[in-house]
């Protein structure tokens, strides 16, 4: 068993590359940049689900 290697797929290390790349701008960038942020990500997830469930 420990020479076997589980494959998760290239969506864990996307996702743990995003959150480096999150944790690094908030050193930078101030706090008004991510409430901006937010809503620009839930505007853009609302219209995926929209067009993902029709």
């Amino acid at each position: 068993m420990c020479g076997r290697r589980r494959r998760r797929g290239p969506a864990v290390g996307w996702l743990v590359i995003l959150a480096g790349i999150v944790i690094l701008l908030a050193l930078i960038l101030p706090a008004g940049f991510w409430w901006f942020a937010l809503g620009a990500a839930l505007i853009i997830a609302g219209i995926w689900l929209l067009r993902s469930c029709g």
